[in-house]
């Protein structure tokens, strides 16, 4: 029989066995029964099993080939070195202000709701690489928004008016 330890983990894990390595001992997770089936099936090939799982670990602790460029932090998570650090408190904090600029930047420009509801989701659902940069953009259109309301404003409330009867 030819077997190998991917095709037999993918036969526990199909009978619902979780196996790992802990210490260099294998351990099996699941329904008792279905463990009591698959372990006979594992144990003639628990040293292939034991070599799989630890070049399995070995390969997860190297970035994938596509995050080369990509160092590891303190808790082993991946980031990229130039862009800035933010929490998961930051995150929430700063997709808070984009979905409020949003929201009165389509109050100012008078915009359906159905595209703001779009616009919002979107936005607040981006990677987060584009966070930072729809931030911007989104305030600055803002910007521009309130300075033209407030000049329609001005306008609006001008001192004086022309009245033709008045000399």
């Amino acid at each position: 029989m030819n077997t190998n330890a991917r095709d037999l983990l993918g036969m526990a894990n199909a009978a619902g066995v979780s196996v790992s390595l802990e210490g260099g001992i294998v351990r099996l997770r699941g329904p008792a029964a279905a463990i009591a089936a698959t372990k006979p099936k594992l144990a003639p090939f628990k040293s292939e099993i034991v070599a799989y799982l630890r070049a399995a670990a070995k390969d997860a602790d190297k970035p994938p080939a596509d995050h080369a460029l990509m160092l590891r932090d303190e808790s082993n998570g991946l980031y990229l070195p130039w862009g800035p650090y933010m929490s998961a408190d930051d995150v929430r904090r700063l997709r808070a202000v984009l979905a409020d600029v949003i929201a009165e930047l389509s109050r100012l420009e008078g915009w359906a709701h159905v595209d703001l509801d779009d616009i919002t989701s979107r936005a607040t659902r981006a990677p987060l690489s584009a966070l930072l940069p729809d931030v911007r953009y989104f305030g600055e259109r803002l910007a521009a928004a309130r300075d033209e309301a407030a000049a329609r404003a001005a306008l609006a409330a001008r001192t004086w008016k022309y009245d033709p009867r008045v000399r």
